[in-house]
């Protein structure tokens, strides 16, 4: 579509968006994720939106509200399984330019869809029985339960033609300004600072590697030129996996079936990754000279990891006034979490007999390099740091109809601005690694606190029980454009709900959880001309089943 001349302005704001995502590093991407957590349980609570702080007699108290726990009178043991469909639909957008110098926007479209099976869900609980109910203390609960806070596992898909820029411009925009000592793989104590090139481990290491750039004169030179001068058709597809799951031993107390009070030690774990495929296509195209038809195609393969442990508290509280109403509290500690990051990248070319060198000595073909050929010693070189994630309180109530069943609401605050990260090995790969502080303060900038929402609802016959739910996870983003990460939702919302069935000895219950997002990614960032974008809409389905057997 043509673009009014009012509209321009978007683009010239779209290229300091552009240029500010490639400063978001990696770290800041990892606050937000590993902060922003779902609200795991069992298959009950899941159907009714997660919405959990003001009941008890479910292993799912453990991580939301241990006082709950003291609620139970009874052994339990449990297993939740769960299969989920992940879909996203995504719009490609590239910009170009007409003779007039009137702005157009190219959008294609595609989809991306996937499916995994797993096991959010596992507890123990030790119910002892009520003591003399005359005592103020009527017993205890203690519970060891595994819950999935966190599920990555997903990925987009795009592909369409870029009339306006390459990867290489991102290569050549990255490189201008330092000579070839950047990209020197081997520690050198006669740099200053003494160590490896900044640009080492980098996409644009492999397009330097790989002859996609170079510099324009002399190895002091710190301008850099490219041969390949096409219009490429792009895709890529990025596929993410892992998981953000969390041990609790928590112990709930029971005084007056009144008052109850709880607190938990909580051990996560965390495995989040990232395999990405890019490519460009330039077959049969015209170049300038010499590069007339030298070069076919590039692919560039991405792999990164990330895991750890972290650890919290959790405290609680629950207020039982009147038979019908209950009230209850939850404060979870800032998490904090030690982590370890590691990446591989590789490149390959495709050119056509062409005579890099003018010379006759070097003629390329098919080319390829690997982070992994950098230093044979160390080829993944990995990373560690500490990753301290926010705080989060939740407050909740339940009515309860007698024998036919109760709705309940949480209300959950978190600020997820006061993520903090320190104690960095050194970083020698994409996205060079700026000072804590600095990278702190991005964290600080871009997000916000939020309140986020659960409501839910069950409705018993005889042993059946019926149940539904709603879940509003709210925009953790700062409201300017430039704030937006690479594969951070923003409000994400959830429709839930479920059947079960209870008897003495056997319960089963099962929940359908479909969550909604908006995301947003650019493949790479350049000043001029326009980065390319994808914006995309993230459907997720889980079907999880709890399976208990009281003893």
């Amino acid at each position: 579509m043509c673009i009014r001349p009012w509209e321009r302005w978007l683009v010239v704001i779209g290229v300091f968006i552009s240029v500010d995502l490639n400063a978001q590093n990696y770290f800041v991407e990892q606050a937000l994720l590993f902060s922003r957590q779902s609200a795991g349980g069992s298959a009950r609570i899941q159907a009714m939106g997660g919405a959990q702080v003001a009941l008890g007699g479910d292993f799912s108290s453990a991580l939301s509200n241990p006082a709950a726990l003291g609620m139970y009178n009874r052994n339990e043991i449990t297993i939740s399984p769960a299969l989920t469909f992940q879909s996203a639909d995504a719009t490609f957008t590239t910009w170009d330019f007409d003779a007039n110098n009137a702005i157009f926007s190219n959008k294609t479209n595609n989809s991306f869809s996937s499916s995994n099976v797993s096991l959010p869900g596992l507890s123990i609980v030790f119910g002892a029985n009520k003591s003399d109910e005359k005592a103020p203390f009527m017993g205890g609960t203690f519970a060891i339960t595994l819950n999935r806070i966190n599920d990555f596992n997903g990925g987009l898909e795009y592909k369409g033609q870029n009339n306006s820029s390459s990867i290489i411009d991102y290569f050549l925009e990255a490189s201008n300004g330092y000579t070839k000592d950047q990209f020197n793989p081997r520690f050198d104590p006669n740099r200053s600072p003494a160590g490896k090139g900044d640009n080492v481990n980098t996409p644009a290491y492999l397009g330097y590697n790989n002859y996609l750039i170079g510099p324009a004169s002399s190895a002091n030179d710190t301008n850099y030129y490219t041969d390949v001068t096409g219009k490429p058709f792009q895709s890529e597809k990025v596929k993410t996996s892992g998981s953000q799951n969390q041990w609790n031993i928590s112990y709930g107390a029971n005084f007056n079936d009144k008052f109850f009070f709880g607190g938990g030690l909580g051990i996560n774990s965390v495995r989040y990754g990232y395999d990405k495929t890019y490519a460009e296509n330039y077959e049969g195209q015209t170049m300038l000279a010499p590069c007339n038809a030298c070069f076919n195609n590039l692919k560039l393969n991405e792999t990164r990891t990330t895991t750890g442990t972290g650890v919290n508290l959790t405290l609680g509280a629950l207020i039982k006034p009147i038979d019908f109403f209950q009230f209850g509290l939850s404060y979870v500690t800032p998490t904090a979490y030690q982590l370890t990051d590691t990446y591989t990248a590789s490149m390959t070319t495709s050119w056509n007999n062409y005579d890099y060198f003018g010379n006759g000595q070097r003629r390329l073909n098919n080319e390829s390099f690997s982070t992994e050929d950098t230093d044979p010693s160390n080829p993944t070189d990995p990373t560690s740091y500490s990753l301290v994630t926010p705080s989060r309180f939740t407050a909740g109530a339940a009515i309860f109809i007698p024998k036919k069943g109760f709705i309940t609401a949480d209300v959950e605050f978190v600020n997820y601005s006061k993520a903090t990260t320190s104690s960095f090995t050194e970083q020698l790969y994409s996205l060079t690694i700026d000072a804590p502080s600095e990278v702190n303060n991005k964290i600080s900038s871009r997000f916000q606190s939020v309140t986020n929402l659960r409501f839910g609802a069950e409705y018993r016959i005889n042993k059946f029980r019926l149940r539904a739910g709603y879940n509003i996870m709210a925009d953790p983003y700062v409201r300017r454009p430039s704030d937006r990460i690479n594969y951070s939702l923003t409000n994400m919302n959830s429709i839930t709900g479920g059947v079960g069935y209870r008897d003495s000895k056997f319960f089963v219950d099962v929940a359908v959880i479909n969550t909604q997002g908006d995301g947003y990614y650019v493949p790479y960032a350049v000043a001029s001309p326009v980065s390319p974008s994808v914006n995309y809409n993230n459907a997720t389905t889980r079907i999880q089943f709890t399976v208990g057997f009281p003893f």
